[in-house]
């Protein structure tokens, strides 16, 4: 059954790239950036790129992927051992029918955009209440000193900010100015206090390093507090 064990194998290592991308996608990443760096870590090439510095700058971020240059690494032993086993001993007609029912239903859910959603929203909600990758969803861009920064803050569904305008939720009042709001495809500079903040949205903010990461997480601990200003 060596031909059903590598075929099995090899789809294990993707729903473990898919993770972790989803691991990666809640400390901030673009869910696509993450999969790129994921696969890229898994397969040990390509991890090259000028996206691969939000990763080692981050450390829940070096965890997951120093997680997935291991499973790569024991993942290839392991493909050549079932590759050479195969080689030495002729494939059965079960054997390849086996193979082949699995890759099709495989593709079959993947092909389905309600499964994948369905299983990364699982997926997500699970990872999420994991602290360590919950704490920097606020991604500091630049730390101009202890205490202030310009930073990525992306609004979640449990923030009070979506939904309101930037005039009425006040943010100003707390010491946090919003620089440019990145929505999909589209880049607004310097967004007037009638812009309605959405679901989604990636709001570049200059203000008090704390103060932008209460904005992601209200109910901060002392501790918490304490990290981040240093």
């Amino acid at each position: 059954m060596n031909m059903v064990f590598l075929v099995s194998f090899i789809l294990v290592l993707f729903i473990i790239v898919e993770i972790a991308a989803i691991a990666l996608k809640i400390t901030g990443m673009d869910l696509h950036k993450a999969r790129f760096q994921a696969l890229s870590a898994l397969v040990t090439v390509g991890y090259t790129t000028s996206d691969s510095e939000l990763v080692v700058q981050h450390p829940a971020r070096r965890r997951i992927i120093m997680v997935l240059m291991v499973v790569g690494y024991l993942g290839t032993a392991t493909m050549v051992t079932a590759l050479i086993n195969i080689l030495q001993h002729p494939l059965t007609l079960i054997q390849v029918a086996s193979a082949v029912g699995i890759l099709l239903l495989t593709v079959s859910l993947l092909s389905s955009q309600r499964f994948r959603q369905k299983i990364d929203k699982g997926i997500e909600q699970r990872l999420s209440r994991n602290q360590s990758l919950r704490k920097r969803t606020v991604e500091e861009v630049l730390r101009l000193d202890r205490q202030y920064g310009v930073a990525e803050v992306i609004l979640k569904e449990n923030n009070d900010l979506v939904g309101q305008t930037i005039a009425s939720s006040k943010i100003r009042d707390k010491g946090i100015f919003i620089l440019a709001i990145e929505r999909g495809q589209n880049f607004t500079h310097s967004p007037r206090g009638g812009e309605i903040l959405q679901l989604g949205d990636k709001l570049i903010v200059y203000g008090k390093i704390f103060s932008i990461h209460e904005l992601s997480y209200p109910k901060a601990t002392k501790r918490e507090e304490q990290e981040f200003r240093g």
